[in-house]
């Protein structure tokens, strides 16, 4: 029995799983549209840059995709699943699930210490079924960008690179190089360091979306070097609508936001699969994280 053989839905022959490639992105953001997702062409075309192995889709024969899964490897340390979707039309037929194995035993193949993955309220009880359990929130907050008055801290220069990749492996407690690399070579104008006494305290990345701007990662040693690059951020987007998904624990992220006028929209629950321990990244140096498909 070959590996597409393994995972195919076994009632539906006209069914096949297989890796997702470039030019399956068009009809996976058709079929995140289906479903009401926002990701468009650019945040597929920047999941496969991380993972070019690990995102699969199941087609039917006649029609095309009508399912996807993404993954995302940091090392071994840490895998996260992400971009589950199925078709409103061809939901509850099992699908959901053949997805989600094949992405959890491409991790397993792998060696990954921790799958993880941040679940919808339509998706928990899937989850739940195949042995994630929870293992905290995360807040969505949006609103519109303003300037505040205050310190701020600066544009990212190329000279900064190594030194906040240094300090995110630190605060973040294991190496994204490659996630943090590509957002800045998409988006080099809208990247900030805040430096204090010649080094780095802490880091904002943002990029465009198809809805405004979203905020994160934003890592930072202290609550005011946090809000230092809140205010650069904001006012160099200022009037365009903005997003960011706050850990629930971390009240410095929470009281920011309220204090720069966003709102808290939505929760999605983070979850981690079987019995491996939760990450130990600084429990509050993390105010916002990279994307709810990527962690």
């Amino acid at each position: 029995m070959n590996w597409e053989d393994r995972y195919a839905p076994r009632d539906e022959p006209g069914r096949t799983l297989r890796t997702l490639t470039h030019d399956d992105i068009p009809a996976a953001v058709a079929l995140a549209q289906s479903v009401g997702w926002q990701h468009g062409e650019a945040e597929w075309a920047r999941i496969l840059s991380w993972s070019p192995e690990g995102c699969f889709l199941i087609e039917e024969e006649g029609r095309g995709p009508i399912g996807t899964v993404s993954t995302t490897l940091y090392g071994s340390a840490l895998g996260w699943i992400g971009m589950v979707v199925v078709a409103p039309d061809r939901q509850r037929q099992g699908l959901g699930r053949q997805l989600m194995r094949a992405a959890i035993d491409y991790l397993i193949t792998r060696d990954t210490e921790r799958i993880m993955l941040a679940a919808t309220e339509a998706g928990l009880p899937l989850y739940r079924s195949i042995g994630f359990r929870e293992a905290g929130v995360f807040e969505r907050w949006e609103g519109r960008a303003s300037t505040y008055l205050g310190p701020r801290a600066r544009p990212l220069r190329r000279e900064d690179v190594d030194a906040v990749l240094r300090l995110d492996t630190v605060l973040f407690g294991t190496r994204r190089r490659h996630i943090l690399v590509r957002l800045l070579d998409e988006f080099p104008d809208l990247a900030w360091v805040d430096r204090q006494r010649g080094e780095v305290e802490g880091y904002l990345l943002a990029r465009r979306t198809r809805t405004g701007v979203y905020l994160g990662p934003w890592m930072a040693w202290s609550t005011a070097s946090a809000e230092r690059l809140l205010r650069v951020a904001l006012e160099a987007v200022q009037g365009q609508q903005v997003a960011l998904n706050i850990p629930a624990h971390n009240v410095r992220a929470t009281m920011l936001a309220r204090n720069h006028n966003l709102k808290r929209v939505r929760d999605t629950v983070c979850m981690i699969y079987g019995e491996a321990p939760l990450p130990r990244p600084e429990p509050l140096a993390e105010l916002s994280i990279t994307g709810l498909a990527t962690g």
